[in-house]
């Protein structure tokens, strides 16, 4: 039968590694010197691309060749979605009974009722594993659709082809520089390791090179075929697939070249990336499941954002304008902890900085926000979304936010915005567009 994959994504493919291949802007001596003190203390624990990606790219093989889903009407492939995260949740919750089963003091090693649970927790992962396939062809071919829907095709086709595969679980290693918030390193780390491991190498690398370290958990990762953690969320799983798929449509397109040229240009990268997972899920919905679309009106609600002059008594005042209700607002005090970090940084005070980075940690555990570490790196990773307002951007990163969010509502399509968007690289661009100053 050959191979089934759509020649547009084999053709993407082999773009995408040219392109891997070219060397980054801003690429000096120095830069690589630094990055290459800290793998020192990665390269055992990497992700293995190439790996990963061959073996991704071998089981949409094997899905191509079976093509099931061409067998199956609308309403039914959204029954298998449904089901398929269904389970994803059912495994979630068998996992945390049989967690409980085998803590309890009075366990003994083995019992009917933890083998019984086992036995369920099999089950139910056979079946979702014998899903995903097909489960992955049907939403790729919805998100396809959507896309053309939005109108962000060549020739009747999106390009590139949406294409993912999931997975457990995935880690990302994130180091900034203590004295300012910036991405010193972004590393992919094996989906495997256990916490303590994962603490270990943080403590390491601010012990012995005085950086700030933080791993993280990623929702996604822009390979070709992207990688999409599991989830149970319908919503989370069609945004998260459309964000992954942009930075794939960017890669290929100057923004998305020049992500790592400066810290300005990632979080474009990422907002457009967040602004474009939105529309797409919203597309996605519209066309197959009307009955799950959000509430439009939750979007337009708190986009006013804190007063610029950074000071925390006005923006608490400014808190009091916007909210007015005493609720607990975790992007805003996210945000005023951001401010007033900054401040300290560029005051020169690291250690005063650190001190009320822990002091805030604190206060968010106190108010339902178990974060395990709060620290400039936690900054440089969750700083470069904005496309919402507040949150652990800065104030440019917020700035840039608004202005992407405004240019979007104000162009004619999704497409449009785009267009726009993808075939700038500088900053003052970007600055002429939001302006209005570009012909849009």
């Amino acid at each position: 039968m050959g191979w089934k994959l759509k020649p547009g994504q084999v053709i993407f493919l082999l773009i995408l590694m040219v392109v891997a291949l070219l060397p980054l802007r801003g690429s000096t001596t120095e830069i690589a010197a630094r990055k290459g003190q800290i793998r020192s203390h990665t390269r055992p624990v990497e992700f293995d691309y190439l790996s990963w990606t061959t073996s991704a790219l071998g089981a949409k093989f094997k899905a191509s060749l079976l093509g099931a889903e061409r067998y199956l009407d609308v309403e039914a492939e959204k029954g298998l979605v449904i089901e398929y995260l269904d389970l994803h949740n059912e495994i979630v919750r068998l996992e945390s009974k049989l967690t409980e089963t085998i803590s309890k003091p009075s366990f003994q090693g083995s019992s009917a009722k933890a083998d019984e649970v086992r036995g369920e927790l099999a089950e139910k992962k056979r079946k979702r594993n014998q899903l995903s396939p097909i489960v992955e062809s049907v939403i790729q071919q919805q998100i396809e659709t959507a896309l053309s829907d939005l109108g962000l095709t060549v020739g009747g086709q999106p390009f590139p082809p949406v294409l993912y595969h999931a997975e457990p679980n995935a880690y990302a290693l994130i180091v900034s520089p203590r004295d300012e918030i910036r991405q010193e390193a972004n590393l992919m780390l094996q989906p495997d390791l256990s916490l303590d491991e994962r603490i270990d190498l943080e403590v390491r690398i601010e012990r012995e090179l005085d950086y700030s370290a933080l791993v993280v958990g990623v929702g996604g990762v822009g390979l070709y075929p992207a990688m999409i953690i599991e989830t149970g969320s319908l919503e989370w799983l069609y945004q998260v697939i459309g964000h992954e798929w942009t930075h794939n449509y960017l890669t290929l397109r100057p923004l998305g070249i020049h992500y790592f040229s400066s810290p300005e240009l990632q979080t474009i990268n990422e907002t457009v990336a967040d602004l474009s997972g939105q529309e797409i899920q919203r597309a996605v919905f519209r066309r197959f499941y009307p009955e799950r679309l959000p509430d439009e009106k939750k979007a337009e609600q708190q986009q006013q954002i804190p007063a610029r002059d950074a000071s925390e008594k006005s923006i608490r005042d400014r808190q009091q304008e916007v909210m007015g209700d005493g609720q607990f607002d975790f992007r805003f005090e996210m945000h005023l902890t951001r401010v007033v970090v900054d401040r300290l940084l560029a005051e020169g005070k690291v250690s005063a900085a650190e001190k009320y980075l822990e002091e805030r940690r604190e206060f968010f555990w106190e108010n339902g926000y178990p974060i395990r570490k709060l620290n400039q790196a936690y900054f440089a990773f969750y700083g470069s979304y904005a496309a919402q307002p507040g949150g652990a951007a800065g104030e440019k990163g917020v700035d840039l936010g608004a202005q992407l969010r405004k240019l979007k509502a104000e162009m004619p399509s999704y497409s449009d915005f785009m267009h726009a968007v993808a075939w700038r690289w500088r900053i003052d661009q970007f600055q002429r567009l939001f302006a209005g100053s570009v012909s849009r």
